[in-house]
């Protein structure tokens, strides 16, 4: 059975599939989203790491995965995931992987994410599907162990992340069945890098891109 997606802003989504509510980096949500059964968080910066917005979706019972630089700013309990780790919930299998920046400079030499930061991307896999969520990151020689996945959620806006060009590249390495853009829209890029990706996207790959539903 397909998933249901719902795309927020930027790198925030909610994800419903096999009875489970995922909800990934939540961010601009709009009043009333239902409570999430699972919450991933990719890294501490404040458009992926929200308070407000994960204190409108947290309950006693969500489970929480973090990284840790994110995981320390989060309130017990929480799993911590350094890329490279795993963990289970149920039927929910899920794996950090790594998420750094290897051409975007906040100063000469000083990336936005830098590797040893320990900030995650999450592959995820559930009811015999396989999701791939990139976080904050560039192309990276790690991806190529990554694929093939089902679903895949890439970063398209540049300056802080990947590009269009670069996330194209990254499709040859993952392989998804299916890629949603993200990380544009609110900060940086526009839905034009998304629909630059659909063009140079490699055949086979369908390229979907969602309508936000933000506050």
């Amino acid at each position: 059975m397909e998933p249901q997606i719902v795309w927020y802003a930027q790198s925030a989504f909610r994800i419903e599939v096999s009875g489970l509510r995922i909800y990934l980096d939540p961010y601009h949500l709009p009043p009333g989203q239902p409570p999430a059964d699972v919450l991933m968080v990719s890294h501490d910066h404040s458009d992926h790491l929200s308070g407000d917005d994960i204190a409108q979706v947290r309950t006693k019972d969500t489970v929480v995965f973090a990284s840790p630089p994110a995981a320390k700013k989060l309130d017990p309990p929480v799993t911590t995931l350094a890329p490279g780790q795993s963990a289970r919930h149920g039927e929910l299998s899920v794996r950090a992987v790594p998420a750094y920046n290897v051409n975007k400079f906040r100063s000469p030499g000083v990336p936005f994410h830098p590797r040893e930061s320990q900030h995650a991307g999450f592959v995820f896999e559930i009811g015999g599907q396989r999701f791939y969520f990139a976080g904050d990151t560039d192309v990276i020689p790690e991806m190529s162990e990554i694929g093939p996945v089902d679903y895949a959620f890439l970063p398209v806006s540049g300056t802080y992340v990947m590009t269009a060009e670069e996330a194209a590249e990254a499709l040859r390495q993952i392989r998804p069945r299916v890629v949603i853009p993200m990380h544009y829209g609110s900060i940086v890029g526009s839905v034009e890098d998304a629909e630059k990706l659909a063009r140079l996207a490699p055949e086979g790959v369908e390229v979907r891109i969602l309508t936000p539903v933000s506050r």
